[in-house]
């Protein structure tokens, strides 16, 4: 249908796509169901959709010779796994601890958590879950946009393609109650768009330092997984803790930050791959 489009302007079409179905499947719940929190899940499944609409009708590049399997699902990339398991843990260890430190928030032990094996099921438990849902915002995002996106530069289209992943949240925060919900929005949303730009910064270099998809899954199931972690065992002493620590604390953004700023300015990526993903790509440098 688009057989002419430049990388570019098929990034662009796909974003317009992708925001135009989250909203609208968005609104459709809030008319039929507006109590019905499974759209959290309904709107992770648009990226993924609008890929396979951008490779097989729009497009139809997912014909070719390297099509559907230029989205970095062949390559299990698993020597990053490590990696992608670790750091969340240490980022947010690192941003709680200066939580519970500040008297903001404070360090629990719940009472019916189980012990520590069944703290263990269930974490393998949730990150499963939660990294099969997260793969979906991926090949969307880091499997098909980021190697558009290229054209621009490896470091621009790394950070560029995390701050739209950060955007594309803002349909499910504004017009439902289910995420994002606490706290002043006018500064909840920024740091939201930061921490989600600055974390995507990272699993933009696990793409293409792998030429892999699955350890920046690994590593964004990692992150919501220990998230839900920390947040059992802390109890929030102040309001000022929601703009301190999770998804929207300062502290957070903090350390996130600080690990992409260090790869922006010392990160190297393999000369080789990057021209798989755009020919006219730069490395990074």
């Amino acid at each position: 249908m688009f057989s002419n489009l430049s990388d570019l302007k098929k990034a662009g079409l796909f974003y317009v796509l992708v925001m135009a179905l989250n909203v609208t499947q968005i609104l459709i719940f809030r008319a039929a169901a507006p109590e019905a929190g499974i759209v959290v899940y309904t709107h992770m499944f648009t990226p993924l959709l609008i890929t396979l609409l951008m490779l097989f009708v729009f497009t139809r590049d997912g014909y070719g010779q390297h099509g559907r399997f230029g989205l970095g699902l062949r390559r299990l990339g698993w020597r990053a796994w490590g990696l992608a398991l670790l750091l969340p843990l240490l980022v947010l260890a690192v941003s709680y601890g200066m939580g519970w430190l500040s008297g903001a928030a404070a360090l629990v032990v719940p009472e019916d958590g189980g012990g520590l094996p069944n703290l263990l099921v269930n974490l393998i438990i949730h990150l499963l879950i939660t990294s099969f849902f997260i793969l979906w915002e991926e090949i969307g995002f880091r499997g098909y946009l980021q190697p558009k996106l290229m054209g621009l530069g490896a470091k621009q289209a790394i950070i560029l393609s995390g701050f739209l992943h950060g955007v594309w949240h803002l349909p499910i925060i504004l017009l439902t109650p289910f995420y994002v919900d606490l706290g002043n929005r006018f500064l909840t949303i920024p740091i939201f768009l930061l921490l989600l730009t600055a974390s995507g910064v990272i699993t933009g270099f696990l793409r293409l330092e792998t030429d892999s998809l699955w350890p920046g899954t690994i590593l964004h199931g990692a992150f919501n997984t220990f998230l839900s972690v920390f947040t059992m065992f802390t109890v929030m002493s102040s309001p000022l803790a929601t703009y301190l620590v999770g998804e929207t604390g300062a502290l957070t953004l903090l350390a996130t930050a600080v690990v992409a700023f260090w790869l922006l300015q010392h990160g190297k990526t393999a000369v080789a791959l990057t021209p798989k993903m755009h020919p006219a790509a730069e490395s990074v440098k």
